[in-house]
């Protein structure tokens, strides 16, 4: 066996040298580190293939006797072998360690059957055949989809104008009632009710009176202070609860007495606010009360039971917080009687919103707040009459108790068709017919 060694300042060019002039096979037996640099010692692959083969074992001549081969077969016992022998073994050891763990290898088959080759391909092409195909269908259903609706808002368009022209004062009250912060939804649906051959005049009273009829107010003899029971003030942060709560108050105290009332408060988060409650009560000559949990609440009506009216002050929330759903349950177990407060200038989405979100149990009705401060009230109408609540209260300012008063189904029709926009927020002809159209089209 040849044995050579290869030096190098690096590991790298070491082992390059050595596949240089043995090739990629070659076996490296040792490497070490030396004053010149990485030392490695290695062999060919046929050098190493001849030595590792096992010698075959030496034997006696057959002429000599039996004394002579045993005494030859104990010298080959005791025989030290040479450092030839020594290495091949040491290589042959080496050799069956790495064959041990080397992993098993998987043989994989060097090419597809070729009846499954032309199934798979087949079904490739079958496949991006059908997606082009679905992809191709999706754009011209979305091209048709667009036709149709350009066709319906023209269709829409036309109609309009031929009604506008045979009966202009629809749309004179379909401008009157949307720039009176009515939807467009309810303006479309009055315009089409509208009788043909009125007068000016007998169109306005006429749309009064639909608006008069639609609205549910709850006479002055059945308000809250006639009828007693247990009534909370519900809604959104800021909306006026606590003011409204001691207008009532003040009411039931002037017409029936201090003991027949009874307040209680449950808004623990605002800072001030239960302060501002008791002010109130103290000028009223009424004990105010804190609820914080249902069993609180039972017993303070268990021991208000002889009192005439129960107003409880509840905690502002927004109509999406999680609490309301809790206070919504803990008012809903104790029997109390939820009456919402609507502020008339928030936007009539919002106001829908806050509906929908309060109304889940059911309500007693609704009071309007902040009338004082609202441009336009057709959109509060509007969800008044959507909701069919029933209307309790107007409050129109935070005078305590003179800005109070039982709603009047007049008053707040008179209001809210002689509100008009400022020149701004107006729409011009061709912007108005635009919009009838796609009202008409889209059923919005």
């Amino acid at each position: 066996m040849k044995l050579k060694k290869f030096t190098a300042p690096t590991t790298r060019e070491a082992l390059q040298k050595l596949r240089a002039e043995l090739g990629e096979d070659a076996i490296i037996l040792s490497t070490k580190q030396t004053a010149a640099g990485t030392e490695v010692l290695a062999a060919s692959s046929q050098d190493l293939d001849t030595v590792t083969e096992k010698p075959a074992a030496q034997s006696a001549p057959l002429s000599w006797t039996k004394a002579e081969r045993t005494q030859f077969a104990a010298q080959e016992a005791t025989r030290q072998p040479t450092p030839a022998e020594k290495i091949a073994q040491q290589v042959a050891a080496q050799r069956d360690v790495l064959i041990n763990r080397a992993p098993a290898v998987h043989q994989i088959p060097q090419a597809m059957p070729a009846p499954d080759m032309i199934s798979d391909v087949a079904k490739r092409r079958s496949q991006a055949a059908s997606d082009a195909m679905a992809s191709e269908q999706t754009a011209v259903l979305e091209e048709i989809k667009q036709m149709r609706q350009l066709l319906k808002d023209q269709m829409a368009m036309i109609t309009w104008r031929d009604a506008l022209e045979k009966n202009p004062q629809r749309g004179e009250l379909w401008n009157q009632l949307t720039q009176s912060g009515f939807s467009p939804l309810f303006a479309r649906t009055v315009v089409e009710k509208l009788p043909a051959d009125l007068s000016d005049s007998q169109v306005q009273d006429w749309v009064m009176n639909v608006i008069k009829k639609n609205l549910n107010v709850v006479p002055a003899d059945k308000d809250i202070v006639e009828t007693g029971g247990t009534f909370a003030l519900v809604g959104p942060t800021g909306v006026g609860k606590t003011t409204t709560t001691a207008k009532l108050a003040a009411r039931c105290v002037v017409k029936y007495g201090a003991d027949s009332l009874g307040l209680i408060t449950t808004d623990s988060y605002r800072i001030g606010a239960q302060d501002q409650l008791r002010i109130y009560g103290k000028i009223l000559g009424v004990q105010v009360y804190t609820a914080q949990t249902h069993a609180d609440l039972a017993q303070l009506r268990n021991t208000m039971q002889r009192k005439r009216l129960i107003l409880i002050d509840t905690v502002g929330m927004g109509q999406r917080d999680s609490r309301v759903a809790e206070q919504t349950k803990i008012l809903t177990d104790s029997h109390v009687k939820r009456v919402l407060l609507l502020n008339a200038t928030s936007q009539p989405e919002t106001l829908d919103d806050v509906v929908r979100h309060y109304k889940s149990t059911g309500l007693s009705g609704a009071i309007l707040s902040k009338l004082d401060e609202a441009i336009k009230i057709g959109g509060v109408l509007d969800v008044v009459m959507r909701h069919k609540l029933a209307l309790h209260y107007i409050a129109t300012g935070q005078r305590v108790p003179e800005d109070l008063f039982p709603a009047d189904p007049r008053v707040l029709v008179h209001r809210a068709m002689r509100a008009r926009s400022s020149q701004a927020f107006q729409a011009s002809s061709e912007e108005l017919k635009w919009k009838m159209a796609q009202v008409s089209a889209t059923g919005i």
